[in-house]
């Protein structure tokens, strides 16, 4: 049963993609031939090594961003970049409730820092516990968001880049461990 389901969802998937990279489909619609060349590039989808440290990077870039909209932009940013989308989708979950607020305290600390250098940050203390009222919450923060934006926007840029370094040379140092193995193995089966 298990075979027969598996079977039928590859062969759908396989005629989706089918008819979604028609030449005739593709040279109607421009919008067709973006989504095609971004979304249905095997490269974003299987990891080598530029996909998976882009996608490391886009993924912890995207996650250090406090947005609702994390998801679908690490998946946008991804596709426009060809790099792995489905683990730049997974870092996406690194911000969860129990870790936003040490990212928000650094996002924060790092904003206001950068933009005491340059220009005059609020000079209100950041708000222990916000009003129950959307409103007001928001009335609250307003003066904030610049400070958080700034913070952001400079921790993902460095820890995007640290993470795709990262990932690129441990993959590198795993691909020369591989292969010392294999020349290790023919070596004592020659002997």
């Amino acid at each position: 049963m298990y075979a027969l389901a598996r079977g039928w969802f590859r062969r759908s998937v396989f005629k989706t993609i089918r008819f979604l990279k028609h030449p005739r489909k593709l040279r109607r619609s421009p919008t067709m031939r973006w989504f095609a060349r971004h979304f249905l590039d095997k490269r974003v989808w299987k990891p080598t090594q530029h996909t998976l440290s882009g996608g490391m990077a886009v993924g912890m870039f995207i996650t250090l961003q406090l947005l609702p909209i994390q998801m679908p932009a690490a998946t946008i940013l991804a596709a426009i970049f060809r790099v792995n989308i489905p683990i730049a989708i997974a870092l996406c979950w690194v911000s969860n409730p129990f870790t936003v607020p040490f990212m928000a305290w650094l996002e924060y600390a790092i904003g206001k820092w950068v933009l005491a250098l340059y220009t005059t940050v609020p000079t209100s203390p950041f708000p222990t516990h916000l009003p129950e009222s959307m409103v007001d919450a928001w009335i609250v923060l307003k003066e904030h968001a610049p400070v958080m934006l700034v913070g952001g926007i400079i921790l993902g840029a460095v820890v995007a880049l640290v993470s795709y370094i990262a990932t690129w040379s441990c993959w590198e140092i795993g691909s020369r461990m591989e292969t010392a193995k294999k020349l290790r193995e023919v070596k004592t089966t020659a002997v």
